[in-house]
Parts: C-alpha cells; sequence; structure tokens
C-alpha cells in the first residue's frame, strides 16, 4: 500500500514539476488579458491532465515517448492560452520545458538516492520540494528570460532542429529508468551517468543552436543596416556631384549670358546663343523609354555621362518592366548603370561608349549594359562585376544577373522572368 501511494504522489510531483516549468517559461512572454486567472485555470487543468497521463502510462501503455509527446503539446496550449505568441514559439517553449523539467528531475532523482543511502530520513516529498525552490528561480533566470524576453522569433529551421535535438533527448530517457529508492538501497542502474550526461548536453546543444540562430539573425539585420546605409551614402554622393554639376553649368550659363548681353553684332549674338542652347540642352535628355522611373535613373546617370565625355546611347522599351516595383527598379538600374560607368570611365576618350539595351525575349525581361574592352581588358581589370547589394532584389523577382565579354564588349545582362499576365512579350530586339 505504502509502495502505491508513493508511486501516487511520485506523479503528482512530476505534474507538479511540469506545470511550474512550463509557467517559468512563459512568463517572460508577452501577455494576454487576464494572465493569471489563465495561468492558474490552465496550470490546474494541466497539472491534473498530466497525472492522468502518467497513470495511463504506468497502466494501459507503456510508451515514454508518446506520453511526453502529449504533456508537450498539452503545455504548448496552455502557452497560447495565456501569452499572445505565434504557435511555433509556444511549442518551442513547451519542448524547452519538457527538456530542462526531465534533466531537472533526473537530477533530483540522483540527490536523493545519494541523501537517503546516507541514512537520512525518507522524508523525500521535503528534498524535492527544496530541490524545486533552487532549480525552478535558476532556469527561470539563466533559460527562460535570455531565451523568450524582448524580441523572440522562432524560425522553422531552428524548431526543427530542436524537434530533432527533442526526440533524440526522450529516447535515450526510455533505456534507463533513475528511481527514487525508499528502503535505503540504491535506486540507480549502471547507465544513470550517461542519462545525465545526454540530458545536459542536449540543454547546451539547444542554448548553442538557439544562440546561433539569434546570431545569424543580428548578422541578417546588420546586413540589412548596413546596404541601406550604403544605398543612402551612394544617393548622397550622387546627389552631391548632381549638384556640383548643376551649379558649374549655372555658373557657364551666366557667364554665357553676360556675353549675349556684351555682343554688338548679330554673328556674335548669334554664336553666344548657339553656345547657350547647347548649354541648355544638357537638361533635355530625350531619353523616353515608356518607364517614367526607368527615364528618371537615365537621366541622372546621362548628366555624369556628359561631364565625363561618355557618350550613352539607349534602346529601350520600359514598358516591359512596368511589373517591377518602382524602388526596385530605380535600384536595379541604377546599380547596373554605375557599374557600367565606373568602368567605362577608365577607357581612352575616343571609346567611352555605353549602350543600353531593354528589350524581352522568351518571356524574359532583358536589361542590358555593354561598353567597349581594349584589347587585354581582362588583365586590365575592365571586366563587369556584379553589382553589390542588390541579391536579395534578384531573388524575390527571380532574376539572373551575368557578366562576361561578348563580340570585343563587355556586357552586364540581367534576366527578369515576366509574370503570366505580361507572358505575351515578343522578341523586339537582337542582342547587340
Amino acid at each position: 500500500m505504502s509502495e502505491i501511494v508513493n508511486a501516487l504522489d511520485g506523479r503528482y510531483y512530476v505534474s507538479l514539476w511540469v506545470v511550474l516549468q512550463v509557467l517559468a517559461f512563459q512568463h517572460p512572454m508577452p501577455h494576454r488579458r487576464r494572465y493569471r486567472v489563465r495561468a492558474a485555470a490552465g496550470g490546474a487543468a494541466l497539472l491534473f491532465a498530466v497525472r492522468w497521463i502518467l497513470l495511463f502510462q504506468s497502466y494501459v501503455f507503456s510508451v515514454p515517448l508518446a506520453t511526453r509527446l502529449m504533456m508537450g503539446c498539452l503545455a504548448a496550449l496552455l502557452i497560447l492560452l495565456c501569452c499572445d505568441v505565434p504557435p511555433i514559439q509556444a511549442a518551442y517553449a513547451a519542448l524547452w520545458a519538457m527538456v530542462t523539467q526531465q534533466t531537472m528531475q533526473n537530477a533530483s532523482s540522483v540527490l536523493l538516492n545519494l541523501v537517503l543511502r546516507q541514512g537520512f530520513p525518507p522524508n523525500y516529498g521535503l528534498y524535492l520540494a527544496i530541490w524545486m525552490a533552487a532549480v525552478l528561480p535558476l532556469s527561470y533566470h539563466l533559460l527562460a528570460i535570455p531565451l523568450f524576453s524582448g524580441d523572440c522569433r522562432i524560425t522553422r529551421r531552428l524548431f526543427a532542429t530542436a524537434s530533432v535535438l527533442f526526440l533524440e533527448f526522450e529516447l535515450v530517457q526510455n533505456v534507463p529508468a533513475i528511481k527514487i529508492s525508499l528502503d535505503g538501497q540504491s535506486g540507480l542502474n549502471q547507465n544513470y551517468q550517461f542519462v545525465l550526461m545526454n540530458g545536459a548536453c542536449i540543454l547546451v546543444a539547444l542554448y548553442l543552436v538557439h544562440t546561433l540562430s539569434v546570431k545569424r539573425r543580428a548578422e541578417d539585420e546588420l546586413a540589412i543596416a548596413n546596404a541601406l546605409r550604403r544605398s543612402q551614402r551612394e544617393q548622397y554622393e550622387t546627389a552631391r556631384r548632381h549638384v556640383l554639376l548643376i551649379n558649374r553649368r549655372c555658373h557657364e550659363l551666366k557667364m554665357q549670358l553676360a556675353d549675349l548681353s556684351r555682343a554688338r553684332t548679330a554673328s556674335e549674338q548669334q554664336q553666344c546663343l548657339t553656345r547657350l542652347s547647347e548649354a541648355v540642352d544638357i537638361y533635355d535628355s530625350r531619353l523616353a523609354t515608356g518607364n517614367d522611373v526607368l527615364d528618371m535613373a537615365l537621366a541622372e546617370q546621362r548628366l555624369y555621362c556628359r561631364e565625363h565625355g561618355i557618350r550613352l546611347h539607349c534602346v529601350a522599351d520600359g514598358r516591359l518592366l512596368s511589373f517591377v516595383e518602382a524602388a526596385d527598379l530605380y535600384t536595379l538600374a541604377t546599380c547596373m548603370l554605375r557599374r557600367a560607368v565606373e568602368q567605362t570611365e577608365k577607357l581612352p576618350e575616343l571609346q567611352r561608349e555605353l549602350d543600353l539595351a531593354i528589350y524581352g525575349r522568351q518571356g524574359m525581361a532583358v536589361l542590358e549594359t555593354a561598353w567597349m574592352l581594349q584589347p587585354g581588358g581582362a588583365e586590365a581589370g575592365t571586366l563587369p562585376a556584379r553589382p553589390e547589394g542588390i541579391g536579395e532584389l534578384l531573388h524575390k523577382y527571380g532574376a539572373e544577373l551575368f557578366a562576361g565579354s561578348e563580340h570585343g564588349c563587355a556586357v552586364l545582362r540581367c534576366l527578369i522572368p515576366v509574370p503570366k499576365p505580361q507572358a505575351g512579350v515578343q522578341d523586339n530586339k537582337s542582342i547587340p
């Protein structure tokens, strides 16, 4: 009879520990309204549910892995009831609670067996209460708060990895059984050290996997922030360069207007008007592609090309790229043109020719820039290089960017699949 009572007490103890561990891990998360009422009611329900699951395991269906999975699902439901978090985060927190509870339970069994072997009174309920009071605050402050406070985003890959580790942990628990012996004899078998070390290693592995995931997310966010800062810096440099060019042109216009006012003969006035017309012509790009965003990017680059003796030729049907968002198209076109201008600027003055083409081919919209290659251009570093900072943009549209040389010219070509509603694009230009 005493053995039955002790077994029932053990089930209550395990159930209580599971509930307290789940509450400890869910407490740092964003709470729902009436959190305390929800936690009290849900915790009581989970307490009795876990106890009946343990009874079911003992007398009907002795498969510990299945019962532990059932406990984990109920723990996740309790977290969803009390906290405003996604289901994947609730399941992840329940997984952590189950692994931590079982590891601490194994450690308590080992310690209680050692205490009872020393001749202490078998008041193991008191010993377990002391042990829980010691380890629960530690798991809360060392695991729950660092893992689940603040902006906690659980990815599918992280959850899948943690689930595999959890299954391995629970399968190992089924091999030996660490029990508490009430008669003063050791309740430990020869494999208990392996079980304890496995639990500790799984906790460390889970923590490392979580830390690596957080670090990777932080690196991605830092890369995005750096790309934004780099883009802003490039935009600032472009704007500053354009302002300088405009100021210089304005000064030249003032000088030419002054010359015009001083002109006395008709021929002198005609010469001044001709020079004035040539100076004003730079602001009339006359590059109409049918896409306002592309026209703006071309106008900006043409201003710089005109100032540095680069002749920009454009044969483009900008309507083919109407499905690309304005910001994305501006970024892509500017990056490709800037890279082409940088390479063309290195050529001798007579060879500074830059071609831009946009055409459709086999359901693809092609954005292409080309410029001359000097003999031995590969050694001279004039072959095109892939622009940086547009990887996510290309992935968004399923585009591919190619860089190489064709017919003595360097070519930078971007192939963008046209969505099906616009898939009727016909070839309107051959590849130069």
